[in-house]
């Protein structure tokens, strides 16, 4: 079973994610299902997210999983109609044990399809693609309505997922094809026993689908963002590839792959390459496999990385400048503002705003305290070197590489940084790991020990009106966490603690403000009164370094 679509080696290997498959089990197999929108950066680790999911319930006799990866079937409305039902009776039928090429073409689906009413609900399809000019809204009312058709016939329920939900937009280059995501919507509140977890990796495309209130898929979905590997989901896997490693070296994976899954794989199968040509492990052969990955035209991280670029800039107007940026950016050995780009580019301000703005919508780049950083850290890496002219062999010897090594942990020390640890993403990241451990409650703020609870949701709250927003709000059984980060050089005054508490009060019972500069002294003393947790960048390290020791006795 899904042998076809889950890799055997896959399945394997994959770890972690326990927190974002019980929320998944939470909304799509409960009484009450909820539609799931899951987001992430390409090769974080969605769609092997999805397998997992589905493997784990696939003998679920009550549920029918279907999984559609729609950059695969939007090229014109009518072959898109005609997949997307074919993906239907194909994961009915075979439950992915089989190769899906028969039902992705109309001669042959038609023959695999033993049951009539199934065969009389595919019929409209058939009927308007053999027209000169098929009524391309009516296609798609019958693809989107397949669902429910499929959910009546068995009496079973049926989760859909539909990968890459973002590619359905290139439909509306064709005629009378305006209202994609209107009709999907009017299609998704008619049909019963069918709930959808879609994802996507262009984020600002996903964000505009899901979170725009002009979209028709305006709060329809559940949001479970993907992050990054912590460093005890990485331990996890190294450990699967390389059971024997100390901790150290363990940490090393961590830190070059950034979390990423993808990357951390990569890392770890060239390193045992490497190992396969009985040298030993050690610092310098990680480094070396790394280096490998990412600076050999053979390294499969270089080979994504250069995707990455091509087809980012591609979608993105202005590509000229846009590298230049980019190319900029990765170069610098500081992090660069608005206006120092401007300089070095010989640009005005106005051009260089927008196209910051375009790369920060196609996800290469973000904004921190008006400097700009790379989302990805080994992407900038491979820009600095490769862009520039630079490559290395599939197996590089160590003396070939002495200058690249010496400059490596510099370079990638600061791009790795850079993405700010401490900001909201990294400490929900961090909060994941809470599960009763008893802390110094100085950390905190407070004069006496904490109990740190295990959250069952961690979530970016914005109220529906859109004018209370709240960084982190974390759900434990018994109550909720109101979370405010900020990162700035000023330490934050009682003003700054007494907005978090007007508006968290209605939503949580317990409020934490984390701030990098500290608190001035009366801030201290009115969080102590109203029984606020705060936090500085100091705490927060230590705070880190405590769970991580937590993490490392496990091992």
């Amino acid at each position: 079973m899904l042998e076809y679509f889950y890799r055997k080696d896959d399945q394997e290997i994959f770890s972690g994610r326990t927190y974002e498959l019980s929320l998944m089990e939470d909304h799509l197999l409960s009484g009450k299902p909820v539609d799931v929108h899951i987001s992430g950066l390409r090769r974080i680790g969605k769609t092997m997210l999805i397998k997992e999911f589905m493997k784990r319930h696939m003998d679920d006799e009550s549920i029918i999983h279907v999984y559609i990866n729609l950059e695969e079937i939007s090229e014109t409305p009518e072959d898109f109609a005609l997949k997307f039902i074919g993906w239907h009776l194909y994961w009915y039928y075979t439950k992915g044990d089989r190769l899906p090429g028969p039902y992705l073409h109309l001669p042959s689906l038609i023959f695999q399809i033993p049951d009539r009413e199934l065969r009389d609900a595919l019929m409209p399809v058939t009927a308007e693609l053999e027209k000169a000019k098929p009524d391309r809204q009516r296609l798609l009312e019958e693809c989107f309505s397949f669902a429910g058709t499929l959910a009546r016939f068995t009496g079973k329920r049926v989760i859909v997922f539909l990968d890459e939900f973002q590619e359905i937009a290139n439909l509306t280059n064709f005629d009378h094809m305006k209202n994609i995501l209107k009709i999907f919507r009017s299609i998704k509140d008619r049909v019963n026993h069918v709930t959808y977890c879609i994802s996507g990796s262009i984020i600002s495309e996903m964000e505009n689908i899901t979170r725009d209130s002009r979209s028709p898929l305006f709060n329809q979905f559940s949001h479970i963002p993907i992050k990054p590997y912590t460093r005890d989901e990485s331990g996890e896997l190294v450990y699967k590839l390389i059971p024997h490693i100390d901790n150290r070296l363990m940490g090393l994976f961590y830190h070059y792959s950034a979390g990423n899954p993808f990357y951390l794989v990569q890392i770890l199968r060239k390193t045992l390459l490497f190992l396969g040509r009985h040298e030993v492990l050690s610092d310098m052969l990680i480094k070396r496999a790394f280096i490998s990955e990412v600076l050999s035209p053979e390294g499969l991280i270089h080979s994504y990385c250069t995707y990455l670029y091509s087809v980012s800039l591609q979608r993105a107007r202005g590509y000229g400048v846009l590298k230049s940026l980019l190319d900029t950016v990765a170069t610098n050995d500081t992090s660069m503002t608005q206006s120092e780009l401007a300089r070095a580019l010989k640009m005005s301000q106005g051009p260089i705003r927008i196209n910051l703005k375009e790369l920060q919508d196609i996800g290469l780049l973000f904004e921190r305290e008006q400097r700009y950083h790379y989302c990805d850290p080994v992407l900038r890496y491979w820009v600095a070197y490769v862009q520039n002219g630079v490559e290395v062999a599939d197996f590089p010897q160590e003396k070939d590489l002495r200058s690249i090594i010496e400059e490596l942990d510099k370079k990638y020390q600061r791009a790795s940084e850079e993405l700010g640890r401490m900001k909201e993403e990294s400490i929900m990241i961090m909060m994941k790991q809470f599960s009763g451990q008893e802390m110094d409650g100085a950390l905190f703020g407070l004069a006496k020990g904490i109990i740190l609870p295990a959250f069952t949701k961690l979530e970016q709250y914005v109220s529906k009106d859109g004018k209370t927003e709240i960084d982190i709000l974390a759900t434990t059984k018994t109550g909720k966490w109101a979370v405010e980060v900020k990162w700035k050089g000023k330490a934050a005054g009682i003003k700054e603690i007494e907005r978090l508490l007007q508006k968290a009060s209605p939503l949580a019972d317990t409020c934490w403000y984390v701030s990098k500069a500290g608190f001035t002294k009366e801030a201290r003393k009115f969080a102590l009164e109203q029984g606020i947790l705060i936090s500085s960048e100091e705490d927060m390290r230590i705070l880190v370094d405590s769970l991580q020791n937590s993490v490392e006795r496990k091992y």
